[in-house]
């Protein structure tokens, strides 16, 4: 077992290694603002190791301040091919598992509807979304199978469900081709997952935090992101579900 040493700053590499014991480990993409910061702390207040993957360089240095025995920042771009291979790496030398990870990056597209769908935002919108996704996945699974437990959690939203697009359930002017498109394909990346997965103690599940109040929150926003955050560590601690797609609360929602 690797021995407890404070980490530097991290860009990718690392220090010295770090065993995480019994202690529950997560990993967590989106971990410098709004929900993604929210898990952080909801998961540090209950004891976790957290593995917090960031953008920015400051977002790194202010996360390792807050505890650098128990929050290990890292700044990687889920959008970025080495993301796999740097996520894998940092991860066999610091923890002996994963329990938690949730795929929480998310990008705001702008441009509605189909005259206005930029074929860039769209590309930049599935990279964080789908691609990002499953390179995590890829990096964390052979430490996902070590866990007694193991949990996948895909950030997903109501704006994904074709069900309801289709009957207008929701407002199509409420959110973008490309943010629709996106979340559709990760619920589909969710629903394969779970499958693959289903006979290996692993859970997956395609979550919609709610109307939350970030930057990216819909003008009807009612839910702060530290009650829509300590909901899906509830969800991720609970439920004995895989392969579905429900709302923060437990409910299931139509794909």
């Amino acid at each position: 077992m690797l021995s407890r040493q404070p980490l530097k700053v991290i860009d990718g590499t690392q220090s010295e290694g770090n065993g995480s014991h019994g202690q529950p480990v997560a990993v967590v993409t989106g971990a410098g603002r709004g929900i993604g910061r929210a898990l952080v702390e909801v998961l540090h207040a209950r004891g976790y190791l957290v593995v917090a993957l960031v953008r920015s360089l400051s977002d790194v240095s202010e996360l390792f301040s807050l505890d650098p025995q128990n929050i290990f920042p890292v700044r990687c771009d889920v959008t970025e091919s080495s993301t796999e291979s740097v996520l894998r790496e940092f991860l066999d030398r610091q923890v002996e598992r994963v329990d938690l990870l949730i795929n929480n990056a998310g990008f705001g597209a702008t441009c509605y509807g189909i005259e206005g769908l930029k074929y860039q935002e769209l590309e930049d919108v599935l990279a964080v979304s789908c691609y990002g996704p499953i390179r995590c996945v890829r990096a964390c699974l052979p430490l996902l199978r070590k866990s007694s437990h193991g949990v996948v959690i895909n950030m997903s939203s109501r704006f994904a469900s074709l069900e309801w697009v289709a009957s207008g359930v929701v407002p199509h002017d409420e959110a973008t081709y490309a943010y629709r498109i996106g979340k559709a394909a990760l619920n589909m990346f969710t629903s394969c997952l779970a499958v693959e997965l289903r006979g290996q103690g692993i859970r997956v599940l395609a979550v919609d935090p709610g109307k939350v109040k970030t930057r990216f929150g819909p003008k009807d926003a009612d839910t702060e992101p530290a009650d829509a955050a300590c909901a899906i560590v509830d969800l991720a601690e609970k439920t004995a579900d895989t392969g579905l797609f429900v709302h923060a609360s437990g409910e299931r929602m139509p794909w």
